[in-house]
């Protein structure tokens, strides 16, 4: 660790610990201008990011796959598993109809995630402006004047921008939620039947592998289509959650996290390399001592 990051770590505990006239004292010696451009940027990522990969993780190639397969099973069953060939269409409609409204939520939360990382300060980012008057330009003007830090304006100003942005997603969540849950249970449900057909009617047909085969997968993907929605609603709330919570957060402190994050992903990743080198070495020292060579 440098030294400059050995003296922010030890502002960042001095902070914590001592009381807030004394804390704000440090706050204002540690804290520079990069600090607090970065911890804005750090912000909007640590906002957006875990929405733009949930969204992500919406692989509907899988699912297009599942579809064209089913098609061809479906097709292909003789006329005595009428049953079985109905049951399955219905749950392969109901697992195309969740998928089609989860997807259509993934785009717009991946659209607004990706817009806003490009661009993370927005409309805050705009400096002085005559449309929206002179007092936030004033106000910034004597904070620098007299040493202060416009930062905290700023945050809170960021994290409203981002549940206003964040808002339209979540209605439209909100909205779909409904089909989705309902429509991916029926295709599981649906599914389940073809499964259970013969076990609960021993005078019918018995039910072909590949329809058996093909009522497991489309239960693994109801299923799938069910998680992904969810963990998007979940991970949206946590990130207001956490935006919110943090608002008052020092600029200071948001950077020295981030390094000390990355500073321990750094001691891991080196303890992992010692750990493999030593074990090598210890097993070479056992064939040695076994007289057992290695090629």
């Amino acid at each position: 660790m440098s030294a400059f990051a050995a003296v922010r770590v030890a502002a960042l505990v001095l902070v914590t610990s001592l009381p807030p006239a004394v804390a704000d004292i440090i706050s204002d010696i540690t804290t520079s201008e990069s600090d607090e451009s970065g911890a804005l940027n750090i912000k909007a990522e640590m906002f957006w990011k875990p929405i733009l990969s949930a969204a992500e993780d919406v692989h509907m190639e899988k699912h297009l796959t599942l579809y064209a397969d089913a098609e061809k099973v479906i097709a292909s069953l003789p006329a005595e598993n009428e049953y079985v060939r109905k049951t399955l269409t219905e749950a392969l409609d109901h697992l195309k109809k969740a998928d089609a409204v989860s997807f259509k939520h993934a785009l717009a939360s991946s659209r607004v995630a990706k817009e806003k990382l490009d661009d993370p300060y927005g409309s805050s980012g705009i400096g002085f402006s005559f449309l929206t008057g002179g007092q936030n330009f004033l106000k910034a003007a004597l904070n620098k004047f007299i040493g202060g830090s416009s930062y905290p304006e700023k945050l809170k100003e960021h994290v409203s921008e981002r549940q206003a942005d964040i808002l339209p997603v979540l209605r439209g969540a909100s909205d779909a939620t409904g089909n989705i849950l309902k429509d991916s249970r029926l295709a599981s449900s649906k599914a389940f039947d073809v499964l259970k057909y013969n076990s609960y009617n021993s005078d019918v047909p018995k039910t072909p592998k590949v329809a058996a085969d093909l009522a497991d997968r489309i239960v693994a993907a109801a299923g799938e289509t069910r998680h992904h929605f969810t963990k998007s609603i979940t991970d949206m709330a946590n990130s207001i959650a956490k935006d919110e919570n943090e608002k008052h957060e020092d600029a200071s402190v948001t950077v020295t996290k981030v390094s000390l994050r990355g500073f321990h992903t750094s001691v891991a990743a080196a303890e992992a390399r010692f750990a493999s080198a030593a074990s090598s070495s210890q097993l070479h020292s056992l064939f040695s001592s076994s007289r057992i060579s290695i090629v």
